[in-house]
């Protein structure tokens, strides 16, 4: 499965998706619109996110190295700190360490700080190019709406959740998207001591959220495969009943 695919489908279990509307006019002047699913079937959407991907893998792999780096070099300090010899360090054993001001603590903690200073400091350009982008997908939106609103003389726009029942009719969603395509593009590169708006902030916190579900949906479907596949294979035994599977911890973007 694409990641766009994948995306998508994150998409569709958090929210309503709209329903395709036809290009008659609006049920007295009601209509409903999924702002999130728009911008992301939006062609400057998905052109920006494949752009970010491509102009920022190599300092995303420097990341990754970074995080498996600290990781080595925190091992044997961590296996000091586990006192019951779980392979994990509960908070219980981490306050232990503290108070009894354990010198291994102590140089794990500057290790992790040190980590993650120099993470942050890898990830800053391309979080800006990221806002940055949209940002001014952002402004296309609304820009796209408002077109779409006067064209077909809506009064008032609601989410599609918060209607019980309405006839397609009421959907602009597709409308928005055909508006917002006319521009298949937008910059990444934000000029120098860009500072975005808290909306944008908040839009970016949003897809953020939209990922990590997208990398939930995506590890428990391939769990459920492999459970499916070793459970068809000759020989093998069947289980009683299906195991619960839980969600793998989203990898870093």
């Amino acid at each position: 499965m694409t990641k766009n695919r994948v995306f998508a489908a994150a998409l569709a279990a958090s929210a309503a998706m709209a329903v395709a509307a036809p290009a008659s006019a609006q049920v007295a002047g009601i209509a409903t619109i999924n702002t999130m699913e728009v911008i992301t079937r939006a062609k400057a959407f998905t052109t920006a996110e494949s752009q970010l991907d491509t102009t920022y893998k190599p300092v995303r792999d420097q990341i990754q190295a970074r995080q498996t780096k600290f990781q080595t070099d925190a091992r044997a300090l961590i296996a000091t700190i586990d006192t019951n010899k779980d392979g994990q360090v509960s908070e219980a054993e981490e306050q232990a360490a503290a108070a009894r001001k354990d010198p291994n603590y102590t140089q794990l903690m500057t290790l992790q700080n040190q980590a993650n200073e120099e993470i942050q400091k890898l990830q800053m350009p391309s979080i800006l190019a990221e806002l940055f982008a949209f940002e001014k997908i952002l402004a296309l939106y609304d820009a796209a709406q408002m077109s779409v609103v006067n064209a077909r003389k809506v009064n008032v726009i609601l989410q599609p959740e918060a209607i019980v029942y309405a006839p397609d009719a009421v959907d602009i969603s597709d409308a928005v998207v055909a508006e917002l395509d006319k521009t298949p593009t937008v910059a990444i590169t934000p000029p120098a001591n860009w500072q975005p708006q808290q909306r944008t902030v908040q839009f970016q916190q949003q897809v953020n959220e939209l990922k990590r579900r997208a990398y939930q949906l995506a590890a428990a479907r391939a769990q459920q495969q492999q459970q499916q596949g070793a459970a068809a294979a000759p020989g093998a035994a069947r289980p009683a009943a299906a195991p619960a599977t839980k969600p793998a911890k989203p990898e870093p973007r």
